[in-house]
């Protein structure tokens, strides 16, 4: 899903909206489109008009903005306003270009957390740098206006903008809205299942994060609908690949093993999210975006034997064990060293049994497609060696939901 939005920088309404967009890309795992618009173009003049003063004895009542704020539950900042002109052309250079998404969250938070004045071309070289991989082209554009055309005025109505920001969803614009209505909107336009809509996992110990397991699998239990290494994005459908946003915001990092990780060149997570891939070899997929979107999230975790390619600059190496992974002490580093509390696994099977054999796994979710693939040796939610009668793992089932032709299943394990 693609969410076109009209913004300026210097806009209260727009610094909330940057994390209603941040909100879209994680829960509804949408594309934005930042469309430029001045609040206050050059030789443009705002006519504030000064509110109406309360009756005598009236006690105070929040501004509008005051109340978009705490429904934000973010601290209410005002900021001096400043020419925006050189800042969008910055972000209009960087399409296409680089990661722009990290610019235009760049120039949000320098203004409005730091108050640096993103007019001054000092101050956008500095927080381009390490996104923008020309700066000094960059500068030329700037200078000479070379992308005026895509910046339009904010009273420049004929594009139906009349409030920043405005959020295209489903081709209907919604202006200055909350998020409980965006969000009916995208739910609306993504034909919505209505459940892991707010999953709330509890922490884990000093020792390691709460764990839990994501997987998608036909009636029969495969994991895959080709062959191993091949990309296995038809298994589910569209819903199980939102229902996968929605876990994934519950956790504070992914994990995957590196078999999952090499068969999909295209896996993505939210910028924001941290990501591991686990691998007993070494060999992991080096130019996947896996490593390459926001390098200083992404992570590997290997045994001392492993050899390693070369890798994206950030790229955090954490190795445990001599020539297997040693799990109870890569999930103590995980919170010492990472901050994580939460861990969502996402496969494959090898690694789901390695965490499910050393009991590590809290809670499984199961999301049950409707196809048949066969085949006594294709892998299936978790392999290796079988447990004997004493040591079989008990669940309980805490939540079961049909939509269409698919199950989505939640179960927690007993101990």
């Amino acid at each position: 899903m693609i969410v076109r939005v009209a913004h300026d920088f210097i806009c209260e309404w727009c610094w909330i909206g940057l994390f209603q967009a941040k909100r879209m890309r994680q829960e509804f795992a949408a594309e934005i489109e930042w469309l430029a618009y001045e609040l206050y173009p050059a030789g443009f003049e705002a006519i504030v008009e000064a509110p109406l003063p309360a009756p005598k004895g009236a006690p105070p009542t929040p501004t509008r903005i005051s109340l978009a704020f705490a429904a934000a539950g973010m601290e209410e900042v005002r900021r001096k306003r400043v020419d925006t002109h050189a800042a969008h052309e910055c972000v209009e250079f960087a399409k296409g270009r680089c990661d722009h998404e990290r610019l235009v969250e760049n120039i949000y938070y320098a203004f409005w957390r730091h108050g640096d004045d993103i007019s001054d071309v000092e101050v956008l070289t500095r927080l381009a740098k390490n996104i923008v991989p020309d700066i000094s082209e960059m500068l030329q554009a700037i200078e000479a206006k070379r992308f005026a055309a895509q910046i339009k005025p904010f009273q420049a109505h004929d594009r139906g903008v009349y409030n920043v920001p405005t959020f295209w969803i489903g081709g209907k614009p919604y202006a200055e809205q909350p998020w409980t209505v965006l969000r009916s909107a995208l739910g609306a336009a993504a034909d919505e299942a209505p459940f892991y809509q707010a999953i709330a996992m509890p922490r884990g110990t000093a020792d390691r994060p709460y764990l839990f397991i994501n997987m998608v699998a036909t009636i029969d239990g495969k994991i895959i609908t080709g062959n191993r290494g091949e990309p296995v994005e038809d298994l589910g459908s569209k819903t199980d690949h939102l229902m996968m946003r929605r876990i994934q915001s519950a956790a504070d990092a992914v994990l995957i093993g590196a078999g999952a990780q090499r068969s999909s060149a295209n896996i993505w997570y939210p910028r924001n999210l941290q990501r591991f891939v686990a691998t007993r070899s070494g060999k992991v997929l080096a130019e996947s975006r896996f490593f390459t979107d926001a390098p200083e999230m992404a992570g590997i975790i290997c045994p001392n034997s492993a050899k390693l390619p070369e890798l994206p600059e950030g790229v955090r190496i954490m190795r445990s064990g001599e020539t297997k992974v040693d799990w109870t002490d890569v999930l103590r580093r995980l919170v010492d060293e990472f901050g994580v509390h939460r861990l969502l696994c996402e496969g494959g099977s090898d690694i789901n049994a390695q965490l499910l054999e050393e009991e590590l796994a809290d809670e499984l979710f199961l999301t049950l497609a409707p196809k048949i693939k066969l085949g006594k040796d294709v892998p299936t939610y978790a392999d290796g060696d079988p447990l004997p009668r004493e040591l079989v793992q008990k669940y309980e089932l805490l939540e079961s939901h049909r939509w269409r032709d698919e199950m989505f299943l939640r179960y927690r394990r007993l101990r």
